[in-house]
């Protein structure tokens, strides 16, 4: 899957880099045909009440936007959750017949509240199992770096 990613700052973009790399490696997507193009917005959790969305762009083309207000946890987190998402259009797990706002999980069209959606339900049980993998890769890289610091300093 080939990704664009449009952030102002490289810190940002740096961050949204790493966490796709690992997130499309759990999610089997890193030879997926789609292209996944990533746009960054500050506020909308405090403004439209959501961290993340993703859509389709065109037939091969996926979006997403993320809130890059968010602390760096609740970010990564978030990205988790978006990137399942972007997992169920490539898969073909979810669908928008005919461009529309209706949405097809699994060839069945679904009305149900928010937490009851089936694509839902997905995304939010596998967002925390997905964010681990970059909290246990950020852990093992600072313990790293404090373990350099203090055999510099002579101590263990």
């Amino acid at each position: 899957m080939d990704t664009v990613i449009v952030a102002r700052k490289s810190s940002t973009k740096s961050l949204i880099e790493s966490c796709l790399k690992v997130y499309k490696h759990e999610l089997k997507l890193e030879n997926s045909r789609y292209k996944l193009i990533v746009f960054t917005e500050r506020g909308m959790a405090s403004r439209d009440g959501f961290r993340g969305s993703v859509f389709k762009l065109g037939p091969k083309v996926i979006g997403m936007v993320l809130d890059t207000a968010l602390e760096m946890e609740k970010l990564i987190i978030t990205i988790a959750h978006e990137m399942v998402h972007v997992k169920q259009y490539a898969k073909g797990q979810m669908t928008h017949p005919n461009g529309g706002r209706s949405r097809l999980w699994h060839g069945k069209k679904i009305r149900a509240e928010y937490y009851d959606c089936p694509w839902e339900i997905e995304a939010f049980s596998k967002e925390r199992v997905l964010a681990n993998k970059v909290f246990k890769i950020i852990d093992k890289v600072y313990t790293g770096i404090d373990k350099t610091k203090k055999q510099k300093n002579g101590k263990k």
